[in-house]
């Protein structure tokens, strides 16, 4: 099964990103969220608003080793959670369970960051093609 995308021109700049829907499995709580592919991140990062929203009680769980961003000297905290993640395209679907990092110390007003551990990690390939302006994920 294979899902094409087009990148999202952004600033002249091509930006990998697609919606996924996030379903928390102990209470059905869901949400759908426009992501964006991060090959750069090792894990899914969402901010910790969207827990919030799927009923997650963070304050529950313990916090995750810190972790790096852009800047070497800061690093992040987040709180490790396993979610259900389902991509979809033209009445394919694929949903598998996920590990996510739920932060503050990201954007809130950003876009969850789809990284290698519970998102790469998912696919046989994942491709970015910028001389076609199109990615995909190969499964």
């Amino acid at each position: 099964m294979q899902f094409k995308y087009p990148f999202k021109v952004i600033f002249n700049d091509k930006i990998p990103m697609l919606d996924v829907r996030i379903t928390n499995k102990e209470n059905g709580k869901s949400t759908s969220y426009r992501a964006m592919l991060d090959s750069g991140s090792f894990a899914n990062i969402f901010h910790s608003d969207i827990a919030g929203v799927l009923g997650i009680d963070l304050s529950k769980i313990k916090e995750t080793q810190p972790f790096g961003g852009v800047k070497k000297s800061k690093q992040m905290k987040g709180k490790p959670y396993i979610v259900e993640l389902m991509v979809m395209q033209k009445g394919n679907s694929y949903k598998f369970d996920s590990y996510v990092i739920f932060s503050d110390e990201i954007s809130n007003t950003g876009h969850p960051l789809l990284g290698r551990i519970g998102f790469f990690d998912q696919f046989d390939e994942v491709c970015f093609n910028y001389k076609n302006d199109k990615f995909y994920l190969q499964k």
